[in-house]
């Protein structure tokens, strides 16, 4: 009896697809970071890929690498391409971030309007980082039981209203 399927055309159509959504991931992933740092470019004033070290770029670069990192599933080698930094420069800038943010207004007055302008972009409201805090404040002070009853709860929420 004769195979209806050539298992080597098989091979090639199944490597045929594979690159061709290996580069539309690619190009919607250089899109996603594009995005990233045209908003912070216009929050900032600054172009963040020129090779200068002032304060303003290095800011402006810390909030990129946060944003990239928080909002898109690449990797730091692939944030760091589109700015021409390699991934340990973006591994520090990124831990830089909470750090400048609780100590520098200036900065986290840059770091909230590129943060609103992005979700304004994207049509979603911006979590308020006081009532983050403030939940997590509460959670501290529950044990395991109370924990376990207000994930139950917030997980039937999410079913009843999905």
């Amino acid at each position: 009896m004769e195979t209806l399927i050539n298992s080597d055309n098989l091979v090639i159509g199944i490597n045929e697809i594979i690159n061709k959504n290996k580069s539309k991931a690619r190009y919607k992933m250089v899109q996603e970071l594009k995005s990233i740092i045209a908003i912070v470019s216009s929050v900032t004033g600054v172009d963040i890929r020129e090779k200068k070290r002032t304060r303003e770029c290095t800011n402006a670069r810390i909030v990129y690498c946060y944003m990239a990192r928080r909002f898109t599933h690449c990797t730091f080698n692939e944030i760091g391409m589109i700015i021409e930094r390699n991934h340990a420069t973006i591994l520090h800038l990124n831990k830089q971030y909470d750090g400048i943010y609780k100590t520098d207004q200036d900065f986290r007055k840059l770091a909230d309007s590129c943060l609103s302008r992005y979700f304004n972009e994207q049509g979603t409201e911006q979590p308020k980082v006081e009532a983050i805090e403030d939940i997590n404040k509460e959670l501290l002070k529950c044990d395991y039981n109370k924990l376990l009853r207000v994930k139950n709860y917030v997980e039937k929420l999410i079913e009843y209203s999905g």
